[in-house]
């Protein structure tokens, strides 16, 4: 059976050196978005952030599915035409352009993507949707969708109600228990994006498009859900599985093509 190439993008921080150069990019990911893609039968392909667009979207014809990662980093809110609030934290720009350089490139060639956490809210700004910058400043009665002290915790935990969908068809309905750690969200819908679940005080987790074989975005972390049991742990095997299977189809159908070609 084939096990299909899937790109996942790594956070990018720096890191201080006593030579110089003193200040270094440092490309690194969480080992459970590579459990959680090999538990499901996929061959993990780690994606560091480059400068030339050209360079980026050359890895998507070596990839059958990209998986774009959750990170501590804020949008850009010039990336979707709004003028950045005090709440708003840091951007990640090299990250940030390069996360909807290559989402682009996956959406025009019909390739399946799963958005995580932040990397929902770069699908939807690259859809052209809009994004909360701050849930507690721009929200009315907002749940904690993120630890207050994160020393001891990482995540909090609330339901989700999953509506009409794609996603329905993978999880069912709920509600379900999700993990999370953010304080920005979705705000207006990219063109040809679907709200596909939402928590107890409207805050949308998780989109889908409805024009695409399989695109999806989900606000909380279903690689750790999946790997160490967080929550309803089930639903986030569900949820990898389907995308290896919408990455096996993809590569059969990338082959077929090349075939043609030949």
């Amino acid at each position: 059976m084939i096990r299909p190439r899937i790109g996942i993008t790594c956070d990018l921080n720096q890191r201080e050196f006593p030579e110089e150069p003193k200040e270094r990019d440092r490309h690194c990911l969480m080992d459970a978005y590579v459990l959680a893609v090999q538990k499901s039968g996929g061959l993990p392909l780690l994606l560091p952030s480059l400068e030339n667009e050209c360079s980026a979207l050359a890895y998507l014809d070596g990839l059958d599915a990209l998986v774009i990662s959750g990170g501590g980093h804020d949008i850009d809110p010039e990336a979707f035409g709004e003028k950045r609030l005090l709440e708003c934290g840091p951007p990640n720009r090299k990250r940030a352009e390069f996360e909807l350089s290559i989402c682009r490139g996956a959406l025009s060639r019909d390739m399946p993507v799963l958005g995580i956490c932040v990397g929902m809210q770069v699908l939807n700004v690259a859809a052209g949707g809009t994004l909360v910058q701050d849930n507690d400043a721009q929200l009315e009665k907002p749940l904690p969708h993120r630890p207050k002290n994160t020393k001891k915790a990482t995540y909090t935990f609330h339901p989700v109600e999953v509506l009409s969908s794609n996603l329905e068809a993978i999880i069912g309905s709920g509600p379900h228990t999700v993990n999370s750690h953010h304080h920005q969200s979705v705000k207006d819908l990219g063109p040809g994006m679907r709200k596909a679940a939402q928590s107890p005080d409207g805050v949308i987790e998780a989109i889908e498009c409805v024009s695409h074989r399989f695109v999806l975005g989900v606000q909380w972390h279903p690689e750790s859900m999946a790997v160490y049991e967080y929550g309803d742990s089930l639903t986030s095997e569900h949820l990898f599985a389907r995308l290896i299977d919408e990455a096996r189809d993809y590569a059969l159908d990338a082959g077929a093509r090349r075939y043609e070609l030949a």
